[in-house]
């Protein structure tokens, strides 16, 4: 409020923007579900994005990185009373903060099913509430990205270009649209929705961070050729990919082994016809 613009000029803001949003979020689910999940998840995102800009300087080593700056600046004269530029950076950004909020509730949901494959009804509650965060984020960044067109003609004179930022925020809207269409469809369950919220996040961690800092080109590029702790973020990916790996292929057992299971306990079809036929001349004897 005192620089007179949204908190969202650069990473260091962006990210504890998003941390505030995904507990903005939990809040409102907990108030209409009244479930403990959204508000632990929530709790746990904002604190990660929190942590995460304290301690910076250890990651990268310097407390001037650029794009992570934490002093509050104005922004540069082309930026300022720009109605469009805000509106679709503070969108797209709440959708980051949805899908983060998302992919935590992701998580505890690939854990219960890890820890506890037999529980239904619990995965069946969970996986409900992954569908409906990931709704509320779908429908933001859906707006933002339309949004960013309409600032984009209103200051460049084009309403789409093809820049990186453009393109990741693209296909961050079509790998949930595809998980989310996939489920709609029968094409995967719930769980297959859930190892989704998790594996697309990484589309989020590409548009947001990795265009800034990994590709390092662009109209929406800060902190150029930065060593913001890409290999953090790297070994962060990998192993969240090991663990959904691991989920997956023991959700893929227990089925596999319920399956086996009831097809051992099964009736013999040949006891069956036997008692058919007994069934049959017993019929017939008390006729005769």
């Amino acid at each position: 409020m005192i620089a007179g613009r949204p908190p969202v000029s650069n990473m260091y803001e962006s990210v504890v923007w998003v941390g505030f949003g995904a507990v903005f979020f939990s809040m409102v689910f907990e108030v209409i579900y009244k479930k403990k999940y959204f508000m632990l998840c929530g709790a746990a995102a904002g604190f990660l994005c929190l942590v995460l800009m304290d301690m910076l300087p250890i990651l990268t080593g310097s407390s001037d990185t650029p794009g992570f700056g934490h002093d509050i600046k104005p922004l540069v004269p082309v930026l300022r009373n720009n109605f469009w530029l805000t509106v679709h950076v503070l969108t797209i950004t709440l959708s980051y903060a949805a899908f983060m909020l998302t992919c935590v509730l992701g998580h505890v949901t690939l854990w219960r099913h890890l820890v506890d494959p037999g529980a239904k009804d619990v995965h069946h509650e969970l996986h409900q509430y992954v569908y409906r965060a990931m709704q509320v984020g779908v429908l933001l960044i859906a707006c933002g990205t339309i949004l960013g067109g309409v600032w984009a003609y209103y200051s460049w004179g084009r309403f789409w270009g093809w820049d990186p930022k453009e393109t990741w925020a693209f296909i961050t809207l079509m790998c949930y649209l595809v998980v989310l269409h996939g489920r709609f469809t029968g094409w995967w369950g719930n769980f297959g929705l859930s190892l989704g919220s998790v594996i697309c996040f990484n589309s989020v961690v590409m548009a947001w961070y990795g265009v800034n800092f990994v590709l390092g080109t662009g109209l929406h590029t800060y902190g150029m050729g930065a060593d913001a702790g890409k290999w953090y973020v790297l070994g962060a990916v990998a192993l969240d990919l090991v663990f959904t790996g691991v989920t997956a292929t023991r959700y893929v057992l227990y089925r596999k082994s319920k399956e086996l299971s009831n097809m051992l306990t099964a009736t013999d079809p040949v006891d069956e016809v036997r008692k058919i036929g007994v069934d049959e001349e017993l019929g017939a004897a008390s006729h005769g």
